[in-house]
């Protein structure tokens, strides 16, 4: 018997007795998983691996050496474990924050600045494929951008209001980078197609697209974009988001009341998905009835294969893509050995990664108020009671497992009496430190006031009750720490840190007031953080992290983290946070073209360039004397932004030239590139020459001035 496909060919014999392979090409699965780091929920793997910081705290860093030192590690460890494909990183950007919306990205996302955003997703990419030996498959999400998003795939699509060059201009340029890296290690294998719409997409105002993943038209004019077709063509693979989200049944069926999985598959298919992704693929959560569906799905399409052609030509030239992509993995020839760990490496080890996790910890951590290290309040000494409130959210990490706590309701108090209790530093006395949940907190403030009882015969009320534990806690307490995540009315417990700033903290006898958040540094208003003394952010839950926040809150350390996300709480602009500062100093370097019939090309110093010799002797490197009809072409120095990191690719610059005696002048934009900019202007006037730059933060400012002698003799 033969069974043949344009795309692959198995050959099987025959006997009376049974049915026996003689020859069985091998191909090997994808083992998929999430693995986006922070513990649960979006970390498939909780046990075994290193854990690692979010994708924000990374990005709080500035630093893409940290994200592929992460990337590094996760590639190594998942390929250990007989993984070859990550669903991951996010390169969604994060714009504008929604704190109170269900869709809120939190930390699953590098930042909300496009240029960095695909900065770190590169190095993310190459730190993976060069941990894994090139044996995963990275598949970027959420494409072509989930940050715009108002609400979660849980409740129903989103619609977004975009154009196609603002599309192209925010969301969709991390993925633009990272699919045109010139780094090969650096390029993406793939990316999920998200369930996003788009209003105003084509400049029809009210003109709405259907979900990317479901809607062929938009979702092939994506890929066509300059900026993908390249990747495209050369095999990039696309997978569909889950199927089976509520959110796209909503969309098939606003009632929820039927879920045509054979169509929904088929719509995925054809909009251009390689791969779909049959998750919570029915009405219910009901497994027996996902496995019919996905059953019968695959058998719809293999009958569809052997009767359309054309469903048979996309079959093809879909899986030539899958395959292509498993033979990158695995070399020109499929080998049942190369798939499977080595032995040696099959033992992953977690705790050689401490100090570079605990570097990671230090560069992220953030101060949000006050706005100087110097402003924060001393560490706490041996004589200060310590009252500590956790968010102890739990979640089971299995259907099977025990609930286990996001950050452990003591973690802080015993760090804190590790690092600076009786057996290391003694600056503090374990028993003046008390921790509790938002769970305990919340259920003492929501306690009603004890009811007085009359005595008999006397005409007195008394009313008799123990203190709270709580209460206790609280009388003369010298700091209090809130150790929060998001902060989210889906978790009611969590909101119990605004409610008690709001109803207790001025009732208090003015103790420290700290929060050191765990999650996105944006929950908290501006009134709120008025009231604190300060406010840390760690942007993680993972223990070095804690350490990390805990040695800062004791003054180890000024942090040096800078939020990669606007903070609207503070008046922190991401925009205007990486815009060039306008208080920096800009040189331009030059380099002097000669007319083609006198010479070459020849390179020349900057202005002036000052050499020190081994006897500090310096000495001065004439300048050119450029000559009209040379072509002068200027380089700038690395133009940085507020936070002192290089600006963004594509930060318009303007080069101003003017000829002061004249009273001529004209002006020159060009855009960064690695935080420089360059530009080239041939002279066709003699006289003198001043060369200004601006931007919109810098003032015009006159960054060099030559003079241009008339005739053919230099003076």
């Amino acid at each position: 018997t033969v069974w043949r496909s344009q795309a692959s060919t198995q050959i099987i014999t025959t006997t009376a007795e049974e049915t026996v392979p003689a020859s069985s090409p091998f191909i090997p699965l994808f083992i998929a998983l999430k693995h986006e780091g922070n513990g649960m929920p979006h970390t498939s793997i909780v046990n075994g691996t290193t854990p690692i910081p979010s994708e924000m705290a990374l990005g709080a860093t500035w630093k893409p050496e940290y994200a592929e030192a992460v990337g590094e590690i996760t590639g190594n460890e998942l390929r250990a474990l007989g993984i070859n494909m990550l669903l991951g990183p996010s390169l969604d950007v994060l714009e504008i924050p929604r704190p109170e919306s269900s869709g809120d990205l939190g930390v699953r996302v590098f930042g909300g600045e496009p240029f960095w955003v695909g900065q770190m997703g590169k190095a993310y990419i190459r730190g993976v494929h060069s941990g894994a030996g090139g044996q995963i498959a990275v598949i970027a999400k959420h494409f072509p951008g989930l940050g715009a998003s108002d609400r979660s795939l849980d409740e129903e699509i989103s619609t977004v209001q975009r154009t196609f060059e603002k599309l192209k201009q925010v969301d969709l340029l991390p993925f633009a980078a990272t699919a045109q890296s010139e780094d090969p290690l650096a390029r993406l294998d793939g990316v999920i197609v998200s369930h996003i719409r788009f209003r105003g997409l084509e400049g029809g105002r009210f003109t709405t697209t259907g979900p990317v993943s479901v809607d062929g038209q938009v979702l092939q004019r994506l890929l066509s974009l300059p900026e993908m077709i390249a990747w495209r063509n050369q095999g990039g693979v696309t997978i569909s988001d889950e199927l089976g989200l509520r959110a796209l049944k909503r969309f098939y069926s606003p009632n929820e009341g039927s879920f045509n999985s054979r169509r929904i598959a088929q719509d995925a298919f054809l909009a251009g998905n390689d791969m779909l992704l049959l998750s919570q693929f029915a009405l219910s959560d009901d497994w027996e009835s996902q496995i019919t569906n996905v059953t019968s799905t695959i058998t719809f399409f293999q009958e569809k294969y052997e009767t359309d052609p054309s469903f048979q030509v996309l079959v093809d030239t879909a899986l030539g893509r899958i395959l292509r992509l498993k033979l990158s993995l695995y070399g020109d020839a499929f080998e049942l050995a190369a798939t499977q760990p080595h032995t040696r490496t099959g033992n992953v080890q977690t705790t050689s990664h401490r100090e570079a996790l605990s570097a990671i910890g230090r560069d992220a951590l953030t101060l949000i108020s006050p706005p100087s290290a110097d402003l924060v309040p001393p560490p706490p000494n041996i004589d200060d009671s310590i009252v500590i409130f956790v968010d102890g959210r739990e979640r089971a990490p299995c259907a099977t497992c025990e609930p286990q706590p996001y950050i452990d309701p003591f973690a802080l108090r015993n760090t804190i009496v590790r690092l600076y209790g009786p057996e290391a530093t003694g600056q503090i006395d374990p028993a003046l430190i008390s921790s509790f949940t938002f769970d305990q907190l919340d259920a003492y403030m929501s306690m009603p006031a004890p009811t007085p009882t009359p005595e008999a015969g006397t005409g007195i009320t008394t009313t008799i009750s123990s203190p709270h534990p709580i209460e206790s806690a609280l009388q003369n307490v010298d700091w209090i720490i809130f150790a929060t995540l998001d902060l989210t009315s889906a978790v009611p417990q969590s909101t119990i840190v605004r409610r008690f700033l709001a109803e207790r903290a001025d009732a208090l006898r003015n103790p420290y007031l700290i929060v050191i958040s765990y999650d996105a540094p944006y929950y908290l208003d501006t009134t709120e953080i008025s009231k604190l003394d300060a406010y840390y952010v760690a942007y993680s839950r993972i223990e070095p992290f804690i350490v990390t926040s805990i040695r800062a809150l004791f003054g180890e350390f000024a942090p040096s983290g800078k939020s990669p996300v606007s903070v609207p709480g503070i008046n922190y602009n991401l925009i205007k946070q990486t815009s060039p500062d306008p208080n920096q100093t800009i040189t331009l370097s030059y380099q002097v073209s000669k007319r083609a019939e006198e010479s070459e090309t020849t390179p020349t110093p900057t202005a002036t360039v000052v050499i020190t010799g081994e006897n500090d002797a310096t000495v001065t490197v004439e300048p050119p004397r450029p000559q009209i009809g040379d072509e002068l072409r200027l380089l700038s120095s690395v133009i940085v932004d507020y936070n002192g990191n290089q600006v963004p690719d594509g930060t318009p610059i303007h080069f101003i030239f003017s000829y002061p005696q004249e009273r001529l002048e004209h002006t020159l934009v060009e855009t960064t590139r690695d935080g420089v900019v360059e530009t080239a202007v041939v002279l066709e006037r003699p006289g003198h020459l001043d060369i200004s730059i601006q931007a919109d933060t810098i003032a015009r400012t006159v960054v060099l001035q030559i003079k241009i002698p008339e005739g053919e003799q230099p003076i």
